[in-house]
Formats: C-alpha cells, structure tokens, sequence
C-alpha cells in the first residue's frame, strides 16, 4: 500500500520540473508540559500515508529521477532497549518497511549530496530548517497540496482499511445505544464505547469523542463527558475508531430512556430526511455545496411543518434561517485524519454566508473520495436568543414554541462514505 502511496507521489513530482528531492521527517514522542510523562505517541500522518512506520524518530528522502527511497533510522542503544523495548537493526527494518536504501540518521546529509538536489522539498518548517542547516534550499510551497491530492482519492487498500474502521465502530455505536440508562454518567458511556473499539484492535479513537447529554447534545465540540444521563433526555455520540492508522467518524444520537418525545422524534426524522437526501443526491460530479444547501432546505421544510419556523421555504433560503439550527458543514473528508487534508485546494475560497462558510470541504465528488454526511438539528440559545431580539430574523421564528426548546438540546447524524465510479458506497453500518 505505501509503495503504492509513493508511486502517485513520485508520478506528481516528476510532472513538477525542478523537483528532484523530498525530505519528511517523522514524529517525535512528545511530553506533557514540563515534565517527563510521555503523551500516547502516534505518527504524523504524511510519513505514515508513505511509509507505514508507526515508530518515533524516522526521517525518508525521495530521489525523484531515480524514483528512489530512502529510509533514515535512528541508532538505538541499550538504555533505549531498556525503558523502550528491542532495538531492531537496519537489516531488519529493510526487510520490514522495504524501503530502497536505508541508513542511520547521521547520514542523512550526505545521502542528500549524492542526490545533488537544487532544492529540498519539505512539508513542516523543521524540515526546512534542517535541509538549510546542511546547505540546501529549502521549498515548502509544492509538497503540501500534492500530498493533500494523493491522500484524497483513496487506494482500495485504504478503502479495505476503512470499511474495517467503520465496522469497529458501528459495533460500538449499537452496543452502546443498549447500554443506555438515566443514571449513568457521560464518561461511563464513553469508557465502554473506548473498551468496544480498543479490544478490536483500535488502539487510538481518530478524535477525542463527544459524548453529550440533554443541553450539552447542542454543544457541537463538547468534551467535559461529566453530565448525568437524565430521563427523557437526549444522548449525542460522535465517537470514531482508527485502525491501522485510517479514521471512522460516526455520530448518532439517542433517547437516554429508550423512547424519543414527540418533539424529539420530529427533530430526529428532520435530521434523518435531511442525511437521506444529502446520500440520495451524493455521487461524482456532485459539488459539496450543493449537498449542504439540499440539507439545509429539507430542514426548514420540516421545521416549517412543525411550525417552529414561519414564510415561503425561498425566502427562509435567502435570508439564511437555516444557518441558526445547522450552523456547520455537513462533512468533510476523512482518511489518516479525521478531518484529512484537500477540503480546499489552491485558489477554491469559502463561501462567506451563514451555514456554509464553515464547509470544511469545498470540492465536487470524484471516485474515490470519502467524505462525511453529517447534519444536524440544535436548539442553541447563543443563536436563537439574539435571533428572536433581531428584526432581521425574528419574523421568521415562531419563539412562543421555539422559547420552550432552548433546553432541547440537538441531533446529529453521521455517516461514512466512499464516492464510486456510479454514486456512493455508505460504509456506516450502525442502526438509525
């Protein structure tokens, strides 16, 4: 697979004239503050996408008119092997990871003379420091945008990687929604729901869960998870998994007891019509946009029929009524990061209007992507309180039965998808 990763790579490369060496270093482990406690250690995310290597400390080089790979590993001692586990010699890192060549670190500079490059293409300012530290130009302008376009349109290795993800943790959705109860604390669900998706193999989450109760199911990044579960409540999880390194980012949201109010219900088969016709319409050729302005117009139909909102469907369109209940994007991709690089490629702006201009992805579909699906409905009274004082938008809300809500909380919907060459491919598999 990362052979494969390479290869596109190296494809980019050569069409760029004058790109003739790459330099990437690998993470190094970090430490919590000023102290000696080392946080969990997990790689940066483009060395991974072309290497594989999940250890501290490693550095590639691309000789790009030899299509040549150079690994750089670091030299470990015995008090390394003591507190950190074996030391793994350069023949057997070769016959692991395979690269072209491989060296200690401290050859890195004259492997880099050999190469002879006129410039160094690097993608952090480390980098860019140590190829001037040896003498060499340093170009961070290239590397980063072709990374981005390699990492969105998927290898079917990824692909298979990702369904498994996506497997774990729909499991782990449906387990979880049984395990349900007033009483319980929001930590205690997120811990069983970590314990689901660890002992299958996902020893990192992709992102720190949001677990939130009744009002906090409105805050969209919540994570204190200390609430007590409450009666007649909502429960919102937006929890993932990541296997071998590849994300999965579901969110679903449940009554605490087991049955939605009236009004819960409505909101829930609002934001459930409003994914179903965003996956309905999803296939290549299909600008994200325009998903998301097809969401935002199944919601106000429905609020409009609940009677929380009041005028012509067009005319709560333009004046952007929708950006009060569905402030943020409805996806973005997804790959080695949750939010994975390429939303917006060189010279593509946001769209400065209410609703949209958090888009985390402005692209129009192609094979291969995969992206999320994931809007909502939230009564959040930071919105809706200056909105009922403003008479620019208060026509259109109906407080007398939107003011008795402001503790309802919200609803979020989320699913995982692949872009195919005749629509889409939902990997997401937890009940809805």
């Amino acid at each position: 697979m990362h052979h494969l990763h390479r290869s596109k790579l190296f494809d980019l490369l050569a069409e760029a004239h004058g790109a003739d060496a790459v330099l990437i270093s690998g993470a190094r482990v970090q430490y919590r503050h000023d102290t000696d406690t080392e946080l969990p250690f997990r790689q940066e995310s483009d060395f991974l996408y072309l290497t594989g290597i999940t250890d501290p400390d490693f550095a590639l080089v691309l000789d790009v008119a030899r299509r040549e790979y150079h690994l750089f590993a670091p030299k470990r001692d015995a008090l390394f092997a003591v507190w950190h586990g074996f030391v793994e010699p350069l023949e057997a890192l070769a016959e692991r990871h395979r690269p072209d060549h491989i060296h200690h670190a401290e050859a890195l500079p004259e492997v880099l003379r050999k190469i002879g490059p006129k410039s160094v293409h690097v993608r952090h300012d480390t980098d860019a420091s140590l190829a001037a530290s040896h003498g060499f130009r340093a170009d961070a302008t290239l590397l980063r945008d072709m990374l981005a376009h390699c990492r969105v349109l998927k290898t079917a290795p990824e692909l298979d990687l990702m369904r498994r993800a996506n497997a774990i943790a729909s499991a782990a959705h449906d387990a979880v929604r049984e395990a349900l109860r007033p009483g319980l604390r929001e930590y205690e669900v997120k811990a069983l729901y970590e314990q689901l998706c660890t002992r299958e193999g996902c020893v990192f989450t992709a992102y720190n869960g949001i677990f939130a109760s009744g009002e906090a199911s409105a805050v969209l990044h919540y994570t204190k998870s200390d609430r007590v579960l409450k009666d007649g409540g909502l429960m919102l999880i937006d929890a993932g998994a990541e296997y071998q390194g590849y994300a999965a980012d579901l969110t679903r949201t449940w009554p605490v007891n087991g049955a939605f109010t009236p009004i819960q219900q409505d909101i829930y088969d609002a934001v459930l019509r409003m994914q179903t016709t965003a996956l309905d319409a999803a296939a290549p050729g299909v600008a994200m946009e325009d998903l998301q302005l097809m969401a935002c117009r199944t919601l106000l139909e429905d609020l409009s029929a609940m009677g929380l909102v009041k005028g012509g469907i067009d005319e709560l369109m333009e004046k952007n009524i929708f950006a009060l209940f569905f402030p943020h994007g409805l996806g973005h991709f997804l790959g080695l990061d949750t939010h994975d690089p390429g939303g917006y490629p060189k010279g593509v702006e946001r769209i400065d209007r209410p609703g949209l201009r958090y888009l985390r992805a402005r692209r129009t579909l192609e094979p291969g992507m995969v992206v999320t699906i994931e809007p909502g409905c939230y009564l959040i009274p930071a919105l809706l309180e200056p909105a009922f004082a403003d008479p620019a938008t208060a026509p259109y809300l109906n407080e007398a039965r939107l003011r008795p809500l402001l503790s309802f909380g919200g609803v979020r919907i989320e699913d995982n998808i692949i872009v195919t060459a005749d629509g889409i491919e939902n990997m997401t598999t937890a009940r809805t």
